[in-house]
């Protein structure tokens, strides 16, 4: 359980700050939620039903510097390229929602050697790609920008520079 003032990882929403634990009735029905506030906007709030085992799931300890480091230490990085765009599309998107940044890691590492290597050529990224590419960039700019204490726009650098197996 998670006290009033950490700091957490929410899915896809980012790093947020635990306000509180409180009860809201909707409905008929009263439950005790998480109430989390973004970093990055703090003028959303996001509620997280203490009861829904998949929600709390997604509320996650932010990595140390240290844990960050190891992680791309050992991250073996090989092209997850799919031809298949459709294909493509609903497996990065699954390894974005599932929060794994080791795998979040290579779909951003992948999608941006294919975009460098299409600009050669004059071609641009699907749509989709660079919705997938953006997403995971924003995943993991904010954790690793509020844990490494860097500006957002350097992570990528730093996570290429620290991918021992990326070329």
């Amino acid at each position: 359980m998670f006290s009033i003032n950490d700091t957490v990882m929410y899915g896809t929403v980012g790093v947020c700050r635990v306000e509180g634990v409180s009860e809201l009735t909707l409905g008929r029905e009263s439950k005790e939620y998480y109430v989390l506030k973004p970093i990055a906007n703090g003028g959303s709030t996001v509620f997280v039903p203490l009861d829904n085992d998949i929600l709390l799931g997604k509320v996650r300890e932010l990595l140390s510097r240290d844990e960050i480091d190891e992680m791309l230490r050992n991250v073996d990085f090989s092209d997850m390229w799919i031809d298949d765009s459709t294909a493509r599309a609903q497996t990065f998107g699954d390894i974005i929602k599932s929060g794994d940044r080791v795998k979040i890691i290579s779909v951003m590492l992948t999608l941006s050697e294919r975009r460098r290597s299409l600009s050669g050529t004059g071609k641009k990224l699907r749509i989709s790609d660079e919705r997938a590419l953006r997403d995971s960039e924003r995943i993991l700019s904010d954790e690793f920008s509020y844990v490494l204490d860097i500006a957002p726009e350097s992570v990528g650098s730093y996570i290429k520079d620290n991918v021992k197996s990326f070329s």
